[in-house]
C-alpha cells in the first residue's frame, strides 16, 4: 500500500468517526452529585435528546428513603405520580415533547435520608418512534443509572425549609458602639490638659534648681 494510498484512507477513516453522532454521554442525569443527609434538598433531571426521534415519556423510579414533597412546573411538560399502597411516592412520569437536538430540566424538592446512603436514579426515556432508553445500569455501563452520594459533609441546602440553617444566613446588625467616657464628659479633656502644665512646671522647676546648684 503507497503511502498516498495510506493517507486517504485515515482521513476517510477520521471523517466517517466525526460524523458518528456522540451520544455516549447524552443521558439522563440527576443532580446534585452529593447531599447531605436529613436535609430538604432540590434535585435536577437533566434529559437531553440522543436519538433522531422525539422524547415523549420520562418516568423516574425514586430511590428508596427518599421523601419528595413539592415539584416544579416544566413548560410543555406534564407531570403524574405513582404511588405505592402505603401512600408514599414511587416514581414520578411526565410526559411531553422534547426536540430532537433539546434538553429538558424537570425539578421537584425531597427530603434525603437521615443516614448517609446512595441513591439510585432509574429512569426510563420514551421516543415517539417506539423505543425506550433504559438508564438502569452500573456507572461503567452503556445506560448508566444517575447517582446521588448522600454524605456526611456535604452542604446542606434547605431547600424550601425552616430552621436554624435559613436564619444563619440572615446577617444581624452589629451593636452600636458603647460612646467612650470622654465622648461623654467633657471634663476629662480639661483635667488631662491641666495634669499636664502642672507636669510641665514641675519638670521646668526641677530643671532651674539643677542649674542653680552648678552655678553656686
Amino acid at each position: 500500500m503507497s503511502g498516498r494510498t495510506l493517507r486517504r484512507l485515515l482521513v476517510g477513516t477520521a471523517s466517517l468517526a466525526l460524523a458518528v453522532p456522540a451520544v455516549a454521554d447524552a443521558h439522563i442525569q440527576v443532580r446534585p452529585a452529593t447531599a447531605a443527609p436529613d436535609d430538604p434538598a432540590e434535585f435536577t433531571v437533566l434529559v437531553p435528546s440522543e436519538r433522531d426521534a422525539h422524547t415523549t415519556t420520562v418516568d423516574l423510579k425514586l430511590p428508596p428513603g427518599l421523601l419528595p414533597f413539592a415539584y416544579g412546573d416544566a413548560p410543555g411538560w406534564k407531570r403524574r405520580l405513582v404511588t405505592a399502597p402505603n401512600g408514599a411516592v414511587e416514581r414520578i412520569v411526565w410526559t411531553g415533547r422534547l426536540a430532537t437536538d433539546g434538553y429538558a430540566t424537570l425539578r421537584f424538592l425531597a427530603s434525603t435520608p437521615e443516614r448517609p446512603t446512595t441513591l439510585t436514579w432509574k429512569a426510563l426515556q420514551r421516543y415517539d418512534d417506539g423505543t425506550v432508553a433504559r438508564w438502569i445500569g452500573s456507572p461503567d455501563s452503556e445506560s448508566p443509572a444517575p447517582v446521588t452520594r448522600v454524605l456526611a459533609g456535604a452542604a446542606r441546602q434547605n431547600a424550601g425549609g425552616e430552621g436554624e440553617d435559613a436564619d444563619a444566613a440572615t446577617p444581624t446588625a452589629a451593636p452600636a458602639a458603647a460612646p467612650t467616657a470622654a465622648a461623654d464628659d467633657d471634663g476629662g479633656d480639661d483635667l488631662a490638659l491641666v495634669l499636664a502644665i502642672v507636669a510641665l512646671v514641675v519638670a521646668l522647676g526641677g530643671t532651674a534648681l539643677a542649674l542653680r546648684r552648678r552655678s553656686a
